[in-house]
């Protein structure tokens, strides 16, 4: 029930993701972490963001705006236990 945990998670396995060069998977679960943060009304914290925007701005830059703008909103219409799921299959480390 930690929603606040929950979107950090989303965000680090997003940032997996990115690091991995799954640009789809981290917009979508970018997605789901926005979607998230502003249903309980949790901001990024300011501390977080530039490197947070760094990162979108390079998925962004890899897969087009309209690749990552539909794999983003898929994120966004995600329950937050579909995008845990989700965050769960087939992860390597």
């Amino acid at each position: 029930g930690d929603r606040r945990g929950i979107i950090y998670s989303l965000e680090a396995f997003a940032g997996l993701a990115a690091k991995q060069d799954n640009s789809a998977r981290a917009a979508r679960l970018w997605g789901t972490a926005e979607a998230l943060r502003e249903e309980i009304g949790v901001p990024l914290a300011p501390s977080e963001k530039e490197e947070y925007e760094r990162w979108v701005a390079q998925a962004r830059q890899v897969m087009g705006e309209a690749m990552f703008a539909a794999a983003w909103e898929a994120g966004r219409a995600m329950t937050m236990e579909q995008a845990v799921k989700y965050a769960l299959e087939n992860v390597v480390a």
